[in-house]
């Protein structure tokens, strides 16, 4: 039991860290795009250059909610190349390890049951709400498969754009995309504060897609690359999916 608080604990101060990034980032980009000496007539002829990051950074924590709290049956899927080594970065001696991870995850309000994969660990949770242990082991993993590509997301929030709509699992959504390396003033000192809030990201880019009516993350395809200051570099792929059942 005493893991599992251990654990709780853990990742809701990741969760913590990730949407106050997202937060940070998201009135930064709002001090440097939306300058008092601009035009009021300017201001309003042209779109919200905030639309974009404040959908985004509300779309994780929406769907975070959700898997905490499902209001109605949905199913997360997910697939990601990642580093797997959990020695790293405790052990100053390790390096980080790529493998392949997977979860499939059906959730409804009352139950869940999830299969996952970590390198070549397999991992089965089922539970129901009322049952407090197995609820919080299940979004334990739930977590560990949304984590590090929210963390990638609130990376890119300042500089991603729309690029049109698309459908996923039968829901309308806005899909945006970004690509830190092409990040230039303003966007890059968002991005450079990010960084800084989440070590060892070197550039990331990707789609993502939120929910026109719900404003969910319900879809992202993302690429990272890392480089820590033991000199480590590595690439990291992550892909997830909601789909309403």
């Amino acid at each position: 039991m005493q893991t599992i608080c251990n654990l709780n604990t853990y990742f809701k101060r990741r969760r913590i860290i990730a949407l106050a990034c997202l937060t940070a980032v998201v009135m930064l980009a709002g001090c440097k795009n939306n300058p008092s000496s601009t035009p009021v007539a300017e201001r309003v002829a042209r779109p919200d250059a905030n639309t974009a990051s404040k959908r985004i950074s509300d779309s994780s924590r929406i769907l975070m909610d959700a898997m905490k709290d499902p209001k109605a049956p949905f199913h997360y899927s997910y697939k990601g190349q990642e580093n797997i080594n959990t020695k790293y970065p405790m052990d100053k001696t390790a390096k980080p390890e790529v493998g392949a991870v997977t979860l499939e995850a059906d959730l409804t309000p009352d139950e869940l049951n999830i299969a996952s994969s970590r390198g070549t660990k397999k991992e089965e949770t089922k539970g129901k709400k009322s049952d407090q242990l197995a609820w919080s082991m299940g979004q334990l993993t739930l977590l560990g498969g949304l984590t590090n590509a929210t963390f990638s997301i609130a990376v890119g929030t300042t500089i991603a754009t729309v690029v049109g709509s698309d459908m996923v699992g039968g829901v309308a959504a806005d899909k945006y995309t970004y690509d830190t390396s092409l990040a230039t003033g303003s966007q890059k000192t968002g991005i450079d504060i990010a960084k800084s809030m989440l070590t060892n990201i070197h550039e990331s880019k990707g789609t993502v897609c939120v929910a026109k009516d719900s404003g969910e993350l319900v879809k992202f395809n993302i690429d990272s690359s890392y480089a820590d200051k033991n000199g480590n570099a590595w690439q990291e792929h992550y892909e997830g999916e909601v789909t309403p059942k």
